[in-house]
This record gives structure tokens, sequence and C-alpha cells, in this order.
């Protein structure tokens, strides 16, 4: 019994190393070459839908504004100083404020829009958030994911150029609503960014809008936007 339970043993420290090194390479995205390497952005993107929420990683870990972030195709998740990870707010007057991308024209901000919004230390705080969400969030988009989007920052509205595209600007991304084929997609935001970071591959109308922004081409010789694989 002794040898049996010292074979197992020596089997296990045998498969667990290839096991370890298995569900490391999980987190290595083919389809850019980049890794999700921190434990907290790794559990974030899992639980909140992965790859059909964020995209794939579009950089590695680096620093803005002080805090860690990686970016990736729809998204930049942050890490806080208590360990914990949220979505950056891409549409914040320092970041994406635009209104035109790659042919697309969203919603801009709309002020009245968040002041109308409940705070946590009202009374009643969740009817008062359900309330409000059903009346500022577009009927498409209902049931989307607050922890990942945040709130609403505009109204829905229908793209000038193409009326079956409905956008609902929120704190940390831009739905997008195809009304001819039912289908509900983030814009990606996070590659608008890294476009605006790098300086390199912006849609022409994103150039125009973020000619003055000093994000642009601030991290251009970053190695955070070198792959993994390169």
């Amino acid at each position: 019994m002794r040898f049996i339970f010292v074979a197992l043993g020596l089997l296990a420290a045998t498969l667990l190393p290839g096991i370890a090194m298995a569900q490391e390479q999980d987190r290595s995205l083919p389809e850019t070459g980049y890794t999700i390497t921190d434990d907290a952005i790794w559990g974030f993107w899992n639980d909140h839908g992965g790859l059909a929420t964020f995209g794939a990683p579009i950089s590695r870990e680096t620093t803005l504004f002080g805090t860690e972030i990686q970016l990736f195709e729809n998204a930049a998740l942050q890490v806080q100083p208590d360990g914990s990870v949220q979505p950056m707010q891409l549409t914040s007057a320092g970041l994406l404020p635009y209104a035109r991308f790659n042919g697309l024209s969203v919603p801009a901000d709309d002020p009245a829009i968040g002041f109308v919004a409940p705070t946590s230390d009202q009374p009643n705080y969740p009817a008062r958030l359900a309330a409000y969400l059903s009346a500022t969030v577009g009927p498409q988009f209902l049931g989307y994911d607050q922890d990942v989007w945040g709130m609403p920052t505009s109204a829905p509205k229908a793209d000038p150029n193409n009326p079956n595209f409905v956008y609902q600007r929120f704190q940390n991304g831009i739905l997008l609503a195809d009304l001819s084929s039912g289908s509900i997609a983030p814009l990606p935001l996070g590659t608008y960014l890294k476009d605006v970071l790098t300086g390199q591959g912006l849609p022409a109308d994103l150039q125009s809008e973020a000619a003055s922004s000093p994000l642009l081409g601030q991290l251009a010789a970053n190695v955070a936007f070198t792959p993994d694989a390169g």
C-alpha cells in the first residue's frame, strides 16, 4: 500500500507541472499574441465573459495614470490599489470622449443622464437604481453587464448614416445594437485607445478628433505593445 502512495505521489509530481503549464498557456490568446499574466485581471476577464465580452488582449500590462492596466480589444482593465479590477471609464473626457470612430457616429456624453443617476448613499438604492436603468437604458441593451460597462452616459441613438445601428454610451464603453441582425456588441474602444496611445493605425476621423489629446503617441515606444510571440 505504501508503494502505491509513493507511486501516486511521484505521478502527481510529474503531471502537476505540466497541468500548471497548460493552465498558464491558456492565458495566451493566439488571436493577438498577448498573454493575461495578472491573476486579478485574468479572474475578472473570465468572470465577465472573457473573449466574447472584452475581446483578446492587445497589450501586456503597462502603467497609465499611475495604475496597472491591460488593454483588450473592447475595453481596458485596471488594477485598483486594493488589488481588485475594474474597467477603465474609456468614454470619459480624459480618454475617448469622441463621437466619431472609424465612420460610426455615436452619441456624445449627456451630462443630464448622469445628473439624475442615484447614488449608493440614498435610501432604497437598489430600487432607485433599477428604476433609473429601466428609464435610461435602451430596450435593446436591457440586461447589459453593469459591472463591465458602468452607468449610461447618453440616451440610445441611431447612427445618422445607418438607422439600423443604434448606440448607447456607457461609462466604460459604447454598445451597438444592429437592428438588421438583432446582434449587440461593444465598439472596440480598447483598440482605439491603443491607436491613440501609440499614434498608429488611427482611423481618419479619430485622428482628427484626438489631434490635441495629450495621450496621442504617449506610449509609442512602450514595450507593452510588443506581442509576447514577437
